[in-house]
């Protein structure tokens, strides 16, 4: 019982990454678990017995170097049960572009293991990643590619909180170089927006990953303001926030529309009363926004902007302008 508790104990000390010295195995089962053991013993359970049983390789360094074979698959003492397994599999599908890339790499033992599991259980828990999908309502487009160099790179300056340089291209095509000080990352459907301030300046701006063309890691540490908060910049800056909050109120003449707001208000306070003519009047305080004004143009003409009067004001001249491009194409009157 010792010895099988000895080898277990050395199992779960090689890494996936990196290697582990037979000298560092002892060390750690003298300091860690009071086992008492010589360096020979340590190198004959993995040469003589540990390795010709599981996907162990040694780098014949002395002292020598153990790791487990890329391919490997995961071992754990307590298995993995269907729960943990069907998370790690949705974690895969949903959160795989979320992670660095050396994070998921780590995670794909346990999602082989999931796998594994998954395939070989009758439960019907095994099957749910097959029933479920996480959907926008937005017009699907083609993802930008981004290098993996650059993805890498900026990466690892947010999870390591350091600067980096980087030559950004702008929408217009203007090509410069900055010092990007890195706060945090933001996913908006196939888009990857790094939140950063830039050079000397302080307040944080927008950057898309996939106009990065080039970036390197600097040995300098982030500066974040005192004030900044994650929730608070994401809101203003992804919502492309123009104003204050407002009260607005709009009429509708589809009543479907306004059912399905019933169902999910636009914000707490939105109300909603019948009017003649079988339309409806919505009214809701919420934040000023470019996301307001894409949302509503999305309606079309069942819907009419009452209030406020600037943002009636807008939506009468984006009528006008509709209307002169459309004009050449209007039946004639009879």
């Amino acid at each position: 019982m010792d010895t099988l508790y000895r080898q277990w104990l050395v199992l779960r000390m090689i890494p996936r990454r990196g290697k582990i010295s037979t000298n560092e195995i002892l060390s750690r089962l003298k300091s860690q678990h009071s086992v008492e053991t010589t360096l020979r013993t340590v190198q004959r359970d993995l040469t003589n017995h540990l390795s010709g049983i599981f996907e162990l390789e040694c780098d014949e360094y002395r002292p020598a170097g153990w790791k487990w074979k890329e391919e490997a698959p995961l071992l754990d003492i307590a298995n993995m049960d269907p729960v943990t397994a069907l998370t790690f599999k949705l974690a895969e599908t949903y959160l795989a572009r979320m992670v660095p890339r050396g994070v998921a790499s780590a995670l794909q033992p346990y999602v082989k293991s999931a796998d594994r599991i998954l395939r070989t259980t009758d439960l019907p828990l095994s099957r749910w990643p097959d029933k479920v999908r996480i959907m926008s309502r937005n017009l699907m487009t083609i993802p930008p590619e981004v290098p993996t160099e650059i993805s890498d790179t900026v990466f690892a300056a947010v999870l390591e909180e350091k600067r980096f340089m980087a030559t950004y291209r702008t929408i217009g095509g203007r090509v410069k170089k900055h010092e990007v000080n890195p706060f945090c990352l933001a996913f908006v459907d196939g888009l990857t927006y790094l939140i950063a301030s830039l050079n000397e300046h302080t307040d944080p701006v927008l950057l898309l990953l996939h106009r990065f063309q080039a970036a390197a890691l600097l040995d300098k540490p982030v500066t974040t303001p005192e004030d900044f908060c994650l929730d608070d910049w994401v809101t203003e800056l992804l919502t492309f926030a123009v104003g204050d909050t407002i009260r607005l109120k709009l009429r509708f003449s589809n009543r479907a529309d306004v059912q399905r707001l019933q169902e999910s208000p636009l914000s707490a306070d939105q109300k909603i009363r019948e009017l003649p003519g079988d339309s409806h009047e919505l009214t809701a305080r919420l934040e000023d926004t470019l996301q307001l004004r894409w949302w509503l143009q999305g309606y079309g003409a069942r819907v009419e902007v009452l209030e406020p009067k600037g943002l009636r004001q807008e939506f009468v001249e984006l009528a006008k302008n509709y209307a002169e491009i459309y004009r050449g194409n209007l039946p004639e009157a009879q």
